[in-house]
């Protein structure tokens, strides 16, 4: 059997081939393998040799090979016997032709050396001391004891059976909830996009009806001014060609002219500006608490889209006077040791200066899509992500620091990046609400790795899972 080629053994188990069978493309299989393999098809019938696929299942049985098999297996065991002395030669058998040697009927089993043997091998020297026993009750004894085990098999195997039927139920469960979890989220988006939708179509509908009435309140207001401003045209010339006239034309009915102008009072219309920046006032103010919600929407949505990473600590990156736990997750403010003789500690100055930024990075790099990192901080001392300094929140820009008033003081920060934009924005975690976000930038296809800084005492970070 050791010198069979491996085409002899399966290439599913590599043992030897168990009732072997062929499939469609000529490959070779224990039955109960390829029936394995096969068990829940997914796109059709593929060879677990060459994966070539096809449609339907075909099983052909092999049975030239088999007989091979078992012609290697006889000779093989012919072989084991044949190495031996005397005693051995005596248990030579053939369980259907008889004893070999004495050509009698194998009659009793020996317990001992697990042999058939015919009544004169029963006396003789090498089993003579072994408990024998016919061969009915020996096959009795043993067919219980594999009874026994075989139950016991069943029995795992009825077990293993009603676990899978068990957990396929689950599975498809599991699989039917996310699916109509799915057609939840697609429900509620779709019915959010379809609201949106809307509600632009109502304001843009209000802003358009209040800009068709500024228009039509400024074309009858262009008309009514028209109109007075031809009527006084009207009246100035004729006043013009009353002076041209001789004085004695002039002087007739000069009471009366003098009267009429003295009645003459400028016929201005009521303005409808004052009207009208009302109504764009009362129409911007309802819309601040719409603008206020649309605003809180999309902080949610940078803060929840961003994939969350774990951000370890690099200690070889860290100021000499931070100290970074030996797993990378927290970095605190290790004091000085204090001067010798009696020189005063020197106070902190009022921040880091350049190049001297007590600060450490982390290990891992960001070169794509949308990342973010929350961080634990003490209420003690300093410390930065773009964050608390001096008892006053700022954002700490490259041009200039920019003070920020949030609600309250942050536990736990947010840290969100958008690689491709060129993003980053700061939470409060457990509030869910913006703190800053930073301009756009461009990243030009650098690495980039958390920054943390901690300074003065009881200052410290640590690096939520």
């Amino acid at each position: 059997m050791a010198a069979l080629p491996g085409e002899a053994s399966c290439p599913v188990c590599r043992e030897y081939f168990r009732d072997p069978v062929s499939i469609h493309c000529g490959h070779h299989f224990c039955r109960s393998c390829i029936e394995r393999c096969w068990e829940w098809p997914t796109g059709g019938f593929a060879c677990p040799r060459c994966r070539d696929t096809a449609p339907e299942r075909s099983l052909r049985p092999s049975r030239e090979l088999a007989r091979v098999l078992e012609i290697a297996r006889r000779l093989s065991r012919g072989e084991a016997l044949g190495v031996g002395g005397e005693e051995e030669e005596e248990e030579e058998e053939d369980g259907e032709e008889g004893c070999r040697r004495h050509r009698e009927p194998l009659e009793v089993f020996c317990k001992e050396d697990g042999a058939l043997l015919c009544a004169i091998c029963r006396e003789s020297r090498a089993h003579r001391a072994h408990t024998v026993l016919p061969v009915p009750e020996a096959a009795r004894e043993f067919k219980e004891q594999i009874q026994a085990r075989l139950q016991t098999l069943k029995d795992g195997r009825d077990k293993l059976l009603a676990l899978r039927e068990a957990e396929m139920r689950r599975n498809w469960e599991y699989l039917e909830n996310t699916e109509a979890e799915r057609q939840r989220i697609l429900a509620h988006f779709q019915g959010l996009r379809l609201s949106l939708e809307e509600l632009s179509r109502h304001l843009l509908a209000r802003l358009g009806h209040l800009q068709g009435h500024i228009g039509r309140v400024q074309e009858e207001r262009v008309t009514s001014l028209t109109q007075e401003i031809s009527r006084l045209d009207a009246r100035v010339q004729e006043l013009e060609e009353k002076c041209e006239q001789p004085a004695r034309t002039f002087l007739q009915d000069i009471s009366g002219t003098l009267s009429s102008l003295g009645k003459e009072i400028l016929q201005l219309p009521p303005s409808p500006l004052l009207e009208l920046e009302k109504r764009i006032h009362r129409f911007r103010e309802e819309n601040i608490l719409l603008e206020e919600t649309l605003r809180s929407f999309q902080d949610v949505l940078v803060f929840e889209l961003p994939e969350k990473m774990t951000v370890t600590l690099d200690p070889s990156t860290a100021h000499p006077q931070l100290l970074v736990a030996p797993d990378g997750s927290s970095v605190s403010w290790e004091s000085a040791p204090d001067p010798p003789g009696d020189e005063p500690e020197p106070e902190p100055g009022p921040g880091p200066g350049p190049g001297t930024d007590p600060s450490v990075l982390g290990r891992e790099g960001v070169t794509a899509g949308r990342r973010c990192w929350d961080v634990q901080v003490a209420p003690e001392g300093s410390w930065a992500l773009g964050g608390l300094c001096q008892g006053q929140f700022w954002a700490l820009t490259s041009l200039e620091r920019i003070p920020l008033f949030p609600s309250r003081a942050p536990s736990r920060v947010r840290v969100a990046l958008d690689y491709e934009r060129g993003q980053v924005a700061f939470f409060d975690a457990e509030q869910r609400s913006l703190i800053f976000a930073f301009p756009a930038a461009s990243f030009k296809g650098r690495s980039v790795r958390p920054w943390f800084l901690v300074w003065g005492e009881g200052s410290r970070i640590t690096l939520c899972p």
